[in-house]
């Protein structure tokens, strides 16, 4: 991922305070991590691993979903929940960022089922997934379907994305300046195959159709009766949670 320079940190303290020092601390909760999430957990948490990550760290708002701390809850492999303080995620690097009684740690996807973000109505909930966009890969994805477990989930992929600003090569000035922003990537799959990737789906009536399998014609008869557009996602989610009610 190419980064712009003005946004690097390299030779200056992490975005936060501390994380270095106490990269070695485990968590309270660490007995509670599956072998291959402590695993991952520790590796992103070694002096070596944030030693490197210093030279990339993004410590700018456009790399953070939400730009503030925020108070949370960290889900475990187990399902165990904890509340923690504050948390960020950057979704430059794909980490959550969290602070709390022991200290300071960065958690990568697969170090964790998922997380909550915010509190009350606002909250945002994430988990761990299998995305293939490009390429097959481990991320964390933001949950669109009230039910974690239903037959097909839709979510969506945050992604960051920075262009350079654009000079004339005679003039030496701008004709397009830098664009950062945080980009979205719709996605779906089936909790009854884990092992399978949630893939990218464009919003139109033919990709959006063919996730509802041989009850298309059922969810597109319902679709025409509500008025809704498969252009729009939180229409396209109603559509979703129909199929799921109509499959229980």
């Amino acid at each position: 991922m190419k980064l712009p320079t003005t946004l690097l940190l390299a030779g200056l303290a992490l975005v936060m305070s501390g994380l270095l020092t106490v990269a070695q601390a485990q968590p309270t909760y660490s007995r509670d991590l599956g072998e291959v999430a402590l695993g991952i957990y520790q590796q992103a948490n070694s002096p070596g691993a944030l030693e490197r990550m210093r030279k990339d760290l993004i410590n700018a708002p456009e790399a953070y979903l939400v730009s503030i701390d925020q108070p949370g809850v960290l889900v475990l492999p187990n399902k165990r929940r904890v509340r923690v303080p504050a948390m960020k995620y950057n979704v430059a690097l794909h980490l959550l960022e969290v602070r709390d009684s022991t200290g300071s740690h960065v958690w990568p996807p697969g170090s964790l089922d998922g997380f909550y973000l915010g509190r009350g109505a606002d909250t945002r909930h994430f988990r761990t997934f299998m995305v293939r966009n490009g390429g097959t890969e481990r991320n964390f994805v933001e949950m669109l379907t009230a039910d974690d477990n239903a037959f097909l989930i839709l979510a969506v992929l945050h992604h960051y994305v920075h262009d350079d600003a654009v000079m004339d090569p005679v003039l030496h000035t701008e004709t397009r300046p830098a664009r950062t922003e945080i980009g979205q990537v719709v996605l779906a799959g089936s909790a009854a195959t884990p092992q399978d990737p949630l893939r990218p789906v464009a919003l139109n009536r033919k990709e959006v159709s063919r996730l509802f399998g041989t009850r298309a014609a059922q969810v597109e008869a319902y679709a025409a009766k509500e008025g809704l557009r498969y252009t729009d996602l939180a229409q396209v989610l109603r559509m979703v949670e129909y199929y799921n009610q109509q499959g229980k």
